[in-house]
């Protein structure tokens, strides 16, 4: 009876060892990784890792996959934060680096010195770079979250003045704005689900989004300046262009270009044709369609430019070369039936900023709402190894950059995945019945994915097909003949 009772219990002790591991936590860490912050907010399940810091305007700045970082914190902030006021010049833009946040559009957020609507650098400071309330929760499904919540921010900010040597303030305050953010992480994925709410708690009507954008990690170490092996990917169509009519634009011009570097980096002579040709431009970075449908641009130091473009399969990816590292986010589909600032969902900003940086932007649509009105708008962001770049695809079940093709009854496709599950290929006849489903392999976000396999019976499609330990199917990848 012992016996039994002993072999009893260790089962028991070994299935929930197993279930605590490959649960998703949040924990409150004091000085996390050495940060010199009191207070983190920390996500973890056996794949990622992401945390949120309330003091540094409740930014993640991390979102790790395994020990491989997607965000670049800048190293002079650490352990600071700042009191919750406006009056910030322009060479006072606290920005510690991670997930970020601007409300849209920015052109009219502030004042100039008649007191017209302007647009001001530092963006408003309350809700970017100001101390955030943080905590705990529990949602509906019982997963975990972090909720953090800024301060009210009041529209327009002031600017400094250098002429006057003094701050222009709004005669009236036109806008009150209440930004908040709730995530969790699954247990067994690396996707992590973000809910962004915006709520007016003024007293007049205003017309406003948010860009959220991610501050990636650009150089191997401090000494290497080489952003060739980071890259962003976006997907494009010709149905969606930019009011323009254009399908993209960079938004710099050589002449912007060359100022810059010879003004911040090194002396540049226009009579030399070597620089000429390497700098008179809008960078080389910007390397196109790669694939069909698929725009390429990757980091380049001696550049401040933004690259706008419309996301028409509604995901943009970052990649490190260097170890073959993909983080995705999906956001809400390109409507056009709603109004966008500038009429662009997506843009990937180079920054030549402290140690520089890849910026991949999310931009809401502008919302009219009313007081105490409020909007939502949900990301999902994932993270997996690949074995090869371009990023072709990027859907709930992971990422894709070799698309699943057959010939000569051969099957290949080459994949990194979001969800630890089983990877079935599943053939079906022409009416959809499954003819066959055959176990491939266990796969999980640490390691790509990619299929070599005979396969001879007739079909009409086959399917890669995800089943995780919930016995929820995924589809990721589909051939049709």
């Amino acid at each position: 009876m012992k016996i039994i009772n002993m072999f009893f219990w260790v089962s028991f002790l070994f299935v929930v060892s197993v279930t605590a591991q490959n649960k998703a936590t949040v924990s409150i860490v004091k000085n996390y990784k050495d940060w010199n912050w009191e207070e983190v907010y920390v996500a973890k399940n056996p794949y990622i890792s992401v945390a949120v810091v309330p003091k540094a305007a409740g930014r993640i700045l991390e979102y790790n996959l395994g020990e491989v970082p997607s965000l670049w914190i800048n190293p002079k902030l650490m352990g600071k934060s700042y009191q919750p006021t406006d009056e910030v010049k322009m060479s006072e833009w606290r920005n510690f680096g991670g997930y970020r946040l601007v409300p849209l559009p920015i052109e009219n957020c502030s004042v100039d010195k008649d007191r017209n609507k302007a647009q001001r650098w530092p963006p408003p400071a309350i809700i970017g770079d100001s101390p955030y309330r943080a905590k705990k929760g529990i949602d509906k499904k019982g997963n975990e979250t972090i909720e953090v919540t800024s301060g009210v921010q009041e529209l327009p900010v002031p600017s400094y003045n250098g002429k006057l040597k003094s701050f222009v303030y709004p005669n009236i305050i036109e806008e009150k704005l209440e930004y908040s953010r709730s995530l969790y992480i699954e247990p067994n994925s690396s996707l992590v689900h973000i809910n962004h709410h915006l709520k007016n708690v003024g007293d007049k009507k205003v017309k406003r989004g948010i860009m959220i954008s991610s501050q990636h990690v650009s150089r191997s170490n401090p000494e290497l300046t080489d952003g060739e092996n980071y890259v962003a990917y976006i997907p494009f169509s010709k149905e969606y262009l930019l009011p323009n009519g254009k399908q993209y634009q960079v938004m710099s011009s050589p002449e912007a270009r060359w100022r810059y570097i010879s003004r911040n980096r090194f002396k540049l002579d226009k009579n030399n044709p070597d620089d000429v040709a390497k700098y008179y431009n809008h960078g080389t970075n910007w390397n196109g369609e790669v694939a069909t449908g698929i725009y390429e641009v990757e980091y380049d130091y001696n550049l401040m430019a933004g690259f706008h473009i419309v996301s028409s399969e509604s995901w943009i990816c970052y990649v490190n070369k260097t170890n073959n590292t993909a983080f995705a986010k999906i956001m809400e589909p390109y409507d056009r039936s709603l109004e966008y600032d500038h009429g662009l969902n997506m843009a990937i900003f180079c920054s030549g900023l402290e140690t520089g940086y890849l910026e991949t932007e999310v931009k809401t649509p502008l919302y009219i709402l009313q007081p105490l009105e409020s909007s939502d708008y949900k990301e999902i962001h994932g993270a997996a190894k690949i074995q090869n770049t371009p990023v072709l695809a990027v859907n709930m079940a992971g990422i894709i950059t070799q698309k699943l093709n057959y010939k000569n009854n051969h099957v290949s496709g080459s994949y990194g995945v979001f969800v630890a599950s089983t990877a079935y290929l599943v053939a079906e006849d022409v009416h959809g019945n499954k003819i066959d489903r055959i176990a491939i392999e266990k796969v999980h976000p640490l390691k790509p994915f990619n299929l070599n396999e005979s396969y001879s019976k007739a079909f009409k499609t086959l399917k890669i097909v995800l089943i995780d330990g919930q016995n929820k199917e995924h589809i990721l990848d589909e051939f049709n003949k």
